[in-house]
């Protein structure tokens, strides 16, 4: 599976062409209900988070996206005002739950979050291992048609602990090459 085929497209509603950028929610603390952490992906031929000097920037409440907007280098001034409500959410923490005590994923929030992290993954430049690209990616193809997703482990000899080592390791890439705005 190529790179070009995931995208944090897939997890957003009908796409209002005009709108430009889009707020994504990322939750990693199992014990909130509500994001822990948010980025702003930009919209046009490609899918782009944004970066400043090379690392990605997240911000801990909604009402920063002006300030990483300015840290970015974009002229908010000739901008729309940034979102603030939430266009789609990657939930890290409900994603390795599922992993760990489910066999079915009826919301697409596994698929959701890997979209998401391939994406985000990509913006980093740092490359994803052969073994965490091959089972993240399969899985992820898997997904796209079917929600019972325990048939997979078995079919492909894939165990559920190198999915989330894999996941993590993104989390860890990411985090990485983040700029954290709060």
């Amino acid at each position: 599976m190529s790179d070009s085929n995931f995208s944090p497209t897939k997890l957003l509603p009908e796409r209002n062409i005009e709108k430009l950028l889009w707020l994504f929610g990322f939750r990693i603390d199992p014990g909130t209900e509500e994001p822990n952490l948010y980025t702003l992906i930009a919209y046009g031929e490609r899918e782009l988070p944004l970066v400043s000097g090379g690392q990605l920037v997240f911000f801990t409440r909604p009402e920063l996206a002006i300030k990483a907007l300015e840290l970015c280098g974009i002229d908010v001034s000739e901008q729309e005002t940034p979102p603030t409500e939430i266009d789609a959410i990657c939930d890290v923490a409900e994603t390795l739950y599922l992993l760990d005590a489910e066999d079915v994923d009826e919301s697409d929030t596994i698929l959701d979050c890997l979209n998401a992290l391939f994406d985000l993954v990509k913006a980093t430049s740092i490359p994803m291992p052969t073994e965490y690209k091959r089972v993240l990616y399969a899985f992820a193809d898997y997904l796209n048609f079917e929600q019972e997703f325990d048939s997979f482990f078995a079919e492909e000899d894939i165990q559920r602990s190198e999915i989330v080592n894999a996941i993590l390791w993104c989390v860890g890439a990411i985090s990485a090459k983040s700029k954290l705005l709060t």
